[in-house]
């Protein structure tokens, strides 16, 4: 083996300009992994995070959730319980743990939709008592399968901007959901610009090698700042989506994901490019 052979096999991202997505408080992890496998990692924030444009329904959800009102509690994603508890404390409202205050029987359940979303609900002192197999709302329905609802009132505080496969499904077995809105996405200031600038028309050079998306807001974010050209722009970048909900968002914009992380998580979908391109040296 050659020492060219050997830096590639020690960094198989070496050569590679890989363009991150996600909003950047949230992207120093996934940037790092990539830059240890020799790439030059890209951030462009396609999204940010706002308050709800009407915070009213958010804020009676939760005095009813500090007041024992809810019989189980469905976060979808970190953001939620962040917007969630960051909403109670600017207004003064002390969250404890649903069976502290809960008058029924039986003690509130709280379903976390994969580990990191467990991970911040328990250091809020909320520790999740479902945590589906897979990170995705079609196994936050069938985890809840077989437990009975009718009946029951549920809190589901989400993006703004979301798919009702979870409400849908729970209210069609008699339960009460209360869907809020807890945060909504947003462009950040510049992206318009700095995302037409990492990605010119064909046969520019220097245009990125990939781009990774770790939503579908993110996607359909980057084609709005990228404008009415988004395909031209984005032909010839290999597309690598986190999970097939953000693939089938790619795929309605008229996009294809060249890659799908087998695992929903940032950590699998950087590691699936390595994979990918470990057996792809750089020309």
């Amino acid at each position: 083996m050659n020492a060219l052979d050997a830096a590639f096999d020690a960094q198989p991202l070496r050569g590679r300009r890989i363009v991150v997505t996600r909003a950047a408080d949230q992207a120093r992890e996934l940037l790092a992994q990539l830059q240890s496998a020799g790439a030059t990692a890209i951030s462009l924030p396609t999204i940010a995070f706002a308050p709800p444009a009407n915070p009213e329904p958010l804020l009676q959800a939760i005095r009813g959730a500090a007041a024992g009102s809810y019989d189980g509690y469905i976060f979808t994603s970190q953001n939620g319980v962040d917007a969630f508890f960051t909403a109670a404390a600017e207004h003064g409202i002390a969250l404890p743990a649903p069976a502290s205050v809960h008058a029924a029987a039986s003690t509130p359940w709280i379903c976390a939709i994969g580990p990191a979303t467990a991970r911040r609900l328990a250091a809020r002192g909320w520790p999740p008592t479902i945590v589906p197999a897979e990170f995705v709302a079609e196994s936050v329905v069938a985890a809840l399968s077989a437990r009975p609802l009718r009946g029951q009132r549920i809190l589901l505080p989400r993006a703004a901007a979301a798919r009702d496969v979870i409400p849908e499904a729970l209210v069609s077995r008699g339960a009460q959901v209360d869907v809020v809105a807890a945060y909504r996405t947003i462009s950040p200031a510049g992206a318009e610009s700095r995302a037409r600038e990492l990605f010119p028309p064909p046969p520019a050079a220097g245009r990125p090698d990939a781009v990774l998306f770790t939503s579908s807001s993110t996607a359909r974010h980057l084609t709005a700042l990228l404008g009415d050209d988004y395909r031209r722009r984005l032909s010839g970048v290999l597309l690598a989506a986190i999970g097939p909900v953000t693939a089938a968002a790619l795929e309605e914009l008229g996009l294809t994901a060249g890659l799908v992380a087998p695992e929903f998580t940032a950590a699998a979908l950087a590691a699936a490019l390595i994979a990918h391109y470990a057996a792809r040296p750089p020309a």
